[in-house]
C-alpha cells in the first residue's frame, strides 16, 4: 500500500512543469493525544515532514496532495492515577486538501487524509506492552484535517493544523484487553493531533 501511494505521488510530481502546478516540502512538530485512552491533554510530542504537490484551479482556490511522515500517540496517567502509559504511532499520511486563499497571503484548508501504519510502540508503567496484549491497530485508517496558513515570504509558509481520526485507530474486538489500562474500548480510540509546520514551495507566490 505505501509503495503504491509513493508511486501515485511521484506521478503527480511529473506534472510540476505545468503552469498551475507547484511542488514543495514541509517539516514541523506535532503534539497529540488519543481520545478514548482515559487520559486528556496533548502530552505526546513528535515530528512530521514530507513533500507536496499543489494545483491552482482558480484565483482563490487550489488543491494540494501530500505524502508525509507523521508521529501520533498519547502519553499520561489514567484517571485513577494507577497506570502510566505511552502510545507512539508512526504513519505514512496522504492528505488531499482544498485550500482557499484570501488577502493574497493567507489560506484555510480542509480535506481527508489516509494514514498507513508504519510501526507502533506501547508502554505501560515503564514496560513495553507485548503485541499479543495490545489491542490491534488498523493498518490503514482515515483522518480529517482543518488548517490555516500564512506566507512569511514568497516561498515560505507557516501552517497550523488540527488533525483528527474519522475512524477508530483500533480494530474492533469482542474481547476486552487486559486490565493494564482502563480504556473506553466500546467507543474506540481516535488520534487527536495539532501540528505546526514550515512549508517551502519551489515556485514563488506570484501574488506577493
Amino acid at each position: 500500500m505505501k509503495y503504491l501511494l509513493i508511486a501515485v505521488f511521484l506521478l503527480f510530481i511529473q506534472l510540476l512543469p505545468a503552469q498551475r502546478f507547484n511542488g514543495g516540502i514541509f517539516i514541523g512538530g506535532v503534539t497529540s493525544q488519543v481520545d478514548g485512552d482515559d487520559n486528556g491533554g496533548y502530552h505526546m510530542f513528535g515530528l512530521t515532514g514530507g513533500g507536496l504537490v499543489s494545483l491552482r484551479v482558480g484565483q482563490h482556490s487550489s488543491f494540494q496532495m501530500e505524502l508525509g511522515y507523521i508521529q501520533k500517540g498519547s502519553k499520561g496517567t489514567d484517571t485513577l492515577g494507577i497506570n502510566d502509559f505511552i502510545m507512539r504511532f508512526h504513519y505514512l499520511e496522504v492528505p488531499l486538501l482544498y485550500q482557499y486563499t484570501f488577502a493574497k497571503r493567507f489560506s484555510v484548508e480542509a480535506g481527508p487524509a489516509m494514514d498507513v501504519l508504519l510501526g507502533s510502540y506501547e508502554e505501560s508503567n515503564g514496560s513495553e506492552v507485548p503485541a499479543i496484549y495490545a489491542e490491534p491497530l488498523r493498518t490503514v485508517t482515515l483522518s480529517g484535517i482543518l488548517g490555516f496558513s500564512g506566507y512569511v515570504s514568497r516561498h515560505l509558509k507557516l501552517n497550523f493544523r488540527f488533525n483528527y481520526s474519522l475512524l477508530s485507530i483500533r480494530e474492533p474486538t469482542e474481547t476486552p484487553p487486559p486490565a493494564y489500562r482502563y480504556i473506553l474500548w466500546q467507543k474506540g480510540q481516535f488520534n487527536n493531533v495539532l501540528s505546526l509546520s514550515l512549508v517551502w514551495y519551489f515556485k514563488p507566490n506570484a501574488d506577493l
